[in-house]
């Protein structure tokens, strides 16, 4: 198994340059439940050279409906095992480094998140307490992927420091439900995971699409919307 045939049709499209590149880069992927099971597979589809994979969660029955990476058989494993076996089995060109924790907003976690090197950061968590947190870990040099779905809606944007408003600044008004699970349906997840995972390689191409813009997708018409964010 060679990356020259396993990527051939990457490749194709894309060229050689870009697909070395890829193999390069290292992402946090922050979460791996629904978005996150679908970033991360794409990503290793792709060809990203490592990803970090952050959960502290298990697998449970109500993941099943949309978290693309679990099956019945993996009831009550971490998911960041779970998915480090299955992405993995894909091919042996992505190295996948597990980080079960969640993240805290003290020195103690955000030290221990920092410890790995990445170019990126893929926001699939689900709350923006954690989010916010999230963050901080970012520098100048890096790049984060917000993305977020609800019912059957989803939105994707790039922040990047001193290029566009922060995370916090966008969403500092906005609360966590607390009526939970909240709805969300499996092809919005999928959707909206792989549009991320593409405003990903986008950034590692260093060609975002996404910043100080954020795409709105509604499936209940098939509407695509880009939004400026001033």
């Amino acid at each position: 198994m060679t990356p020259e045939l396993v990527f051939s049709r990457n490749i194709k499209a894309w060229g050689a340059d870009k697909q070395q590149r890829l193999a390069e880069c290292s992402v946090l992927v922050a979460g791996v439940g629904g978005l996150g099971s679908a970033v991360a597979q794409v990503l290793v589809r792709a060809g990203v050279g490592r990803l970090i994979l952050m959960d502290a969660g298990v697998v449970d029955e109500p993941d099943l409906n949309r978290q693309i990476l679990y099956t019945a058989a993996d009831l009550g494993r971490p998911k960041v095992e779970v998915a480090a076996e299955k992405l993995a089995a894909i091919h042996h060109q992505t190295t996948i480094v597990t980080l079960p924790m969640r993240l805290e907003d003290d020195p103690v976690h955000l030290r221990a998140a920092r410890q790995y090197a990445f170019h990126g950061i893929a926001d699939c968590f689900d709350t923006f307490r954690s989010r916010f947190v999230l963050e901080k870990l970012l520098t100048p040099e890096q790049f984060y992927v917000h993305g977020g779905v609800l019912n059957d809606y989803g939105q994707i944007t790039t922040i990047k420091q001193g290029v566009t408003r922060t995370l916090h600044e966008l969403y500092a008004n906005v609360e966590d439900p607390t009526d939970t699970p909240l709805p969300v349906i499996p092809s919005i997840v999928i959707c909206v995971g792989t549009l991320l995972a593409h405003e990903v390689l986008n950034n590692l191409w260093g060609a975002p699409q996404l910043l100080n813009t954020m795409l709105v997708v509604e499936l209940s018409d098939f509407t695509f919307s880009k939004i400026a964010l001033s």
